[in-house]
């Protein structure tokens, strides 16, 4: 796996015009796929929803340089609490887990 073009295909992702909660999970997504690019987009979802935070600060322990940044993250992702779980129809994250995969595939 070439990380360095999954990272910039995520970046491309995450700059194109949509919603918040999407932003947030393709950013959430990136903190993990610098870690280990195996990890299943839905399963990130699933622990994004259920506000799983340690999950996720075992991923940014494991990345050093960008703390600022995960921290920001994080404080994001709080304040989104009362708007997650309406904003993403069942069509909408079935496409999104599927721009997620298609990222993954063209990063190889």
């Amino acid at each position: 796996m070439n990380k360095q073009a999954l990272m910039e295909e995520l970046d491309r992702a995450i700059a194109k015009d949509r919603p918040d909660s999407e932003k947030l999970f393709l950013r959430l997504l990136k903190e993990v796929w610098q870690i280990d690019w195996t990890v299943a987009p839905y399963d990130v979802y699933g622990h994004m929803i259920e506000f799983d935070i340690p999950y996720f600060l075992r991923f940014m322990r494991m990345d050093l340089g960008d703390e600022a940044e995960e921290h920001q993250l994080i404080l994001d992702w709080i304040q989104s609490r009362t708007t997650l779980r309406d904003t993403n129809s069942r069509d909408a994250l079935i496409s999104l887990m599927d721009e997620c995969n298609q990222i993954r595939i063209q990063a190889r």
